[in-house]
């Protein structure tokens, strides 16, 4: 076939032009005018053509266009051009700005400029600056001569640069994908119900008015008091964004116009969100509103062009375009399925669309050989073919998840439990925190690949640090961490924020963390402790020793100066005076202790710190305190010490703070520990994968806790908050029980992630190992990306791998700047890579003799004639259920809907 290469130019201002209105509103609109045109056969010469529309559109018919494939530059534009004003529709679609996206990135510029700069083609004109506000009949013939020199350099530039890109090897099928993406926009067969979108928007506004009365909010005072609108979004099962104040440094609400989290609650599919968060910003409208209003101008203009962005995110997926975005509306709530429902088939026509079920859980159950998961995939694609109702599958991996987790008989499993079943899953720490390795105690940012970690019973091997971003952490005991992170307690995986305000789950962590250790590890007496004191094992003690609590140590030699040199508090509520410098030692000792071992030497060291009785109302100078807490014993390098009481907050009359009284010369130690939690926004990390247990050990500052590492997945408060935003209300507890239920269920899974993090580890060193299935995918160091059975690549540009005092840390290049990644993340985005192939293809073969009009996720939309629709949907069906060749044996399905509306399918 002959290649044509084709650019239009026209007419655009201030006012009219693609950066005020979208491609369907600027090109349907009265004030359009081509300005010219030019045109190039093959690589024969390029042509260029100005005059009236009936002379334009007489000239282009010259060109054989219905036998031809037809390239440009962003085809949408310029195909619905040609197919809107000239009834002109090519054999074929190709366009180059899309072929850009999928060779190089959606991340790297792909403006023809940049792309002809990339390859070293040429360089792009200047010329339609000079048109701006011209209308044809503006221009002077020198002027509209050099015009047509801009648009033939252009359609150079794009037949050069579409050659360049075919001697990379650009997939046939990804060629294909793009002609039917275009066809979608260029040459639409959808319809839309003007009168049911007229009364939906009413229905809208009127909704939103009224909710925003209800909720007290419709005045501007409310809408702008902060606490108030976080308590409004809090009751509709919102979780008001926060940030750190660069003015104050401390956390706040995030409700500026330039959060980007408050600005996505803007798409929430809660209208009344929606129309909160407009009102705040102080627009008009919520999105549900424009998008209505949007619809119904298109159907006042003619049928539906359905604008998708090809190769629009990293893994390849398609996205939404001209402002109403299809691959995001409503599926949720009263009225969500109301735009859906005003999407048509022409007459005569019926819409089939087709969802590929599952398809990214199956894929990853596949990819990472969890092959019990498989095979309950493979036994529910046979019930389905048998013609089992789905309420009777007996191996739906939804349910069978739910069963376990519920631990309840399959049947019994309800359709709230099986929404929970389909849902997978933790925390994390401050740079400071201390974990135990062969070498040593380090800080987490500090902790190397080859470093092996203590998980309580061996030494085990782990995937790195991953920098998990600034996040909220409570503090307390010493220790940074997340409210989410899980600690092993004598009562099973429990929260910090539950550790931290619950001192017997606190004790009996610590409890566990001694027990688990009684076999624990010889270690060198040059470990030490992570403190700086005394070390916490006693080599010679068999093997068998546990772990201390924090003594009062003195790590500074004048913490604080002595009671006994300030003079006399004259009243009972009078503090200290600020020239006696002093710090408060937090209550440290552990109440949970064991006898001391027969074969260590027992050493005392008795530190004569007090704690002051509530009773007293003054402590005068030389006064006697009262212990509180007495003969605790701790295990250390060398003995075990013997250490009276420790001290923490003391308050005369409980209204104001004393400082206690301590022999002559006796310093207390410098612990800035407070005396109850409290939260801070810090900078967190992880480790990815710690043993076959996935967990290690951090030290406190009253003895070490066994923890749970990362499993690239949410602990129970975030899997808590996600459900709420889905509209689930789930107690913590048992968030917390599932969290635990599926981290123990998929072993395959977690070693796929390892085996991502190996990936990145081999990318960044520029070498290659196994990644998956390996006749799948394959590492290519001099890309720095993972090559997918289509050929492209999933790519890590820039990928830079961090060492030393921030640990191990991946990052990789984008329009944003540099984004952390880790191996949870590349297997996510490969298998959503790999399920768009999947898709990708069955796609093409619906094609083959459906027009398909629509693809949203994992699904395919069709339009039938009416009368096969029976016969369509097997066919479809059947496109659906097809294994691609490089994918034998992964467990595919799909379940399809018949309408005349798109909401009806």
């Amino acid at each position: 076939m002959k290649i044509i290469t084709a650019d239009f130019e026209s007419f655009y201002d201030n006012d009219f032009s693609l950066s005020k209105l979208t491609t369907e509103e600027y090109i349907r609109d009265p004030k359009f005018e081509v300005i010219g045109v030019a045109v190039k056969v093959d690589n024969g010469e390029t042509e260029w053509a100005s005059g009236t529309h009936a002379q334009v559109g007489r000239w282009l018919e010259k060109f054989p266009w219905g036998e031809s494939i037809a390239l440009a530059h962003n085809a949408m534009f310029d195909g619905a051009i040609l197919s809107w004003h000239f009834n002109i529709r090519p054999k074929f679609w190709v366009d180059t700005l899309c072929m850009g996206r999928a060779i190089h990135g959606v991340e790297v510029g792909g403006s023809l400029a940049a792309l002809a700069s990339r390859y070293g083609l040429g360089e792009k004109g200047t010329e339609v600056l000079n048109a701006k506000g011209k209308r044809r009949a503006d221009f002077t013939p020198e002027e509209l001569s050099r015009y047509g020199d801009y648009c033939i350099n252009d359609v150079e530039l794009t037949y050069n640069l579409f050659s360049t890109m075919m001697k990379t090897g650009f997939p046939k099928m990804e060629l294909q994908l793009i002609d039917r993406t275009t066809r979608m926009f260029t040459e639409p067969m959808l319809e839309l119900d003007l009168l049911l979108l007229e009364q939906h928007l009413i229905d809208v506004r009127e909704k939103k008015d009224n909710l925003l009365k209800m909720c007290g909010m419709e005045n501007k005072d409310a809408l702008m008091s902060n606490p108030k609108f976080a308590e409004v979004l809090e009751g509709l099962g919102v979780v008001p964004p926060r940030k750190v104040s660069l003015t104050t440094g401390k956390e706040t609400w995030a409700f500026a116009k330039t959060d980007e989290e408050f600005k996505a609650l803007a798409e929430h599919e809660n209208v009344l969100v929606q129309a909160l968060v407009a009102a705040r910003l102080g627009t008009k409208s919520t999105l549900e509103e424009t998008r209505t209003e949007r619809l119904i101008g298109i159907a006042k203009r003619g049928p539906m062009p359905v604008p998708l962005k090809y190769y629009a995110a990293h893994t390849g997926r398609w996205g939404g375009l001209d402002k109403i975005n299809l691959q995001n509306l409503p599926s949720r709530g009263k009225d969500a399925g109301k735009i859906k429902k005003s999407i048509v088939a022409p007459d005569g026509h019926v819409i089939i669309d087709c969802d590929s079920s599952q398809i990214e859980a199956r894929v990853l159950a596949w990819l990472a050989g969890q092959h019990d998961m498989v095979e309950v995939f493979k036994k529910n694609n046979a019930e389905m073919a048998a013609g089992v109702k789905k309420s009777e599958f007996q191996y739906d991996p939804y349910k069978l998840m739910a069963a376990r987790i519920y631990e309840k008989n399959f049947a019994k499993v309800d359709d709230q439990e099986r929404f929970i079943g389909k849902t997978t899953i933790l925390g994390c720490f401050g740079a400071d925190t201390r974990v135990l390795t062969n070498s040593g105690w380090k800080r987490i940012v500090e902790v190397q690949a080859m470093d092996t970690l203590w998980d309580g019973e061996e030494w085990v091997t782990h995937q790195g640090v991953v920098p998990q971003g600034e996040k909220e952490v409570i503090t307390m005991h010493g220790v940074a961490a997340t409210p989410d992170h899980e600690i092993l307690t004598g009562h099973g995986w429990q929260e910090w924020s539950r550790v931290t305000t619950n001192p017997f789950l606190f004790q009996s962590a610590l409890h566990k963390a001694r027990s688990l250790s009684l076999d624990g590890p010889r270690i060198s007496s040059q470990m030490g402790d992570p403190l700086g004191g005394t070390p916490l094992f006693d080599a010679r003690a068999g093997g068998k020793a546990w772990w201390t609590g924090i003594i009062s140590r003195k790590k500074e030699p004048h913490d604080a100066t002595p009671a006994q040199k300030l003079p006399p508090i004259q009243n009972d509520i009078g503090s200290t005076r600020a020239y006696w410098p002093m710090r408060a030692i937090a209550h440290a000792c552990s109440t949970v202790f064991r006898p001391v071992l027969g074969d260590v030497t027992t050493l005392t060291r008795r530190f004569i710190c007090t704690m002051v009785g509530e009773g007293l109302r003054c402590m005068r100078l030389g006064a006697q305190t009262v212990s509180r807490f007495f003969d605790t014993c701790s295990p250390l390098m060398g003995g075990t010490t013997q250490a009276e009481t420790l001290i923490g907050w003391t308050t005369t009359g409980g209204m104001s703070r004393v400082t206690c009284a301590l022999p002559q010369g006796q310093k207390t130690q410098g612990i800035s520990e407070p005396s109850a939690p409290f939260k801070q926004r810090l900078q967190t990390y992880d480790i990815a994968f710690s043993g076959p247990r996935n967990r290690f050990t951090i030290a406190t500052n009253a003895g070490p806790l066994i923890v749970h590492n990362c499993g690239y997945g949410m602990g129970a408060v975030r899997f808590q908050e996600q459900l709420r935003n889905l509209g689930t209300k789930l107690p913590l507890d048992e968030c917390r029980r599932i969290v635990n239920t599926y981290r123990e269920s998929n072993p395959a899974v977690v070693a796929l992630w390892r085996q991502g993090q190996t990936a990145l580890t081999a990318l960044s060193q520029g070498a290659t190992t196994p990644f998956g299935k390996e006749w799948v995918l394959e590492l290519v160091p001099s890309e720095l990306g993972i090559r997918l059975p289509n050929g492209l690549l999933v790519r890590y540009d820039g990928l830079t791998a961090e060492q030393g005092e921030k640990g191990v840390q991946y990052a990789y290049k984008t329009r944003r700047g540099m984004t952390k990644i880790y191996g949870g993340k590349v297997v996510e985005n490969v298998v959503q890579a790999l399920a768009r192939i999947v898709v990708g293809e069955q796609l093409l073969m619906i094609s083959k003799r459906y027009r398909v009009v629509l693809t949203v996720h994992d699904a395919v939309a069709c339009v039938v004639p009416e009368q096969e629709a029976a016969e369509a949907v097997k066919y479809v069906e059947e496109c659906m259920r097809t294994v691609p060749a490089w994918a034998a044996g992964l467990p595919i399905n799909c379940e399809s809907g018949v309408g005349k509306s798109y909401g009806e399918c």
